[in-house]
C-alpha cells in the first residue's frame, strides 16, 4: 500500500480546474503521497515546468528527483492536495510508485505545508 513519500502517476485535479467544474485531472502527472490515514490518502502535485511566483512550491533537488523517478528540474507544490478516499481510487495510473522521496526531504515539504495551512493558503480538492 502507499505510504507517505511515494511518488504515483495520478490524474491530478487542480483546485482551479475543480473550481470550473471539472472532475478528474486532463493527465496522469507525479504526486507525492504526503498523508496516509486509514481512509483516504492525500496527494500533493509535482510539476516540471516552473510554478508561478505566487504559488508555494519547494524545489525538488536533483537526488531526489532521481529517487523519485522525476524529470530535473521539478516542483512539488504545496499550497493545495487532493484528497482521494482508498475504496475509490480510480484516479492513479497504477498504484505502483514510481519512486520515493528521502526522509530528510519530506520533512521539508512536511513544514512547508504546515507553514502554507498556517496562513489559511490551502486549498483541498475532494476526489469523488
Amino acid at each position: 500500500m502507499l505510504e507517505p513519500g511515494d511518488i504515483v502517476r495520478f490524474y491530478y485535479l487542480w483546485a482551479r480546474q475543480a473550481a470550473t467544474g471539472e472532475e478528474t485531472g486532463r493527465k496522469a502527472r507525479p504526486a507525492c503521497v504526503v498523508v496516509r490515514n486509514k481512509e483516504a490518502l492525500f496527494l500533493i502535485p509535482i510539476t516540471s515546468q516552473e510554478p508561478h511566483a505566487t504559488r508555494a512550491k519547494i524545489a525538488v533537488p536533483e537526488i531526489e528527483c532521481r529517487r523519485g523517478g522525476l524529470k530535473f528540474p521539478s516542483w512539488a507544490i504545496v499550497d493545495e492536495y487532493n484528497r482521494v478516499q482508498l475504496d475509490q481510487a480510480y484516479d492513479f495510473e497504477s498504484l505502483a510508485p514510481v519512486g520515493r522521496f528521502g526522509a530528510s526531504f519530506m520533512r521539508r515539504v512536511a513544514e512547508a505545508i504546515k507553514g502554507v495551512a498556517a496562513q489559511r493558503k490551502m486549498q483541498g480538492v475532494l476526489r469523488k
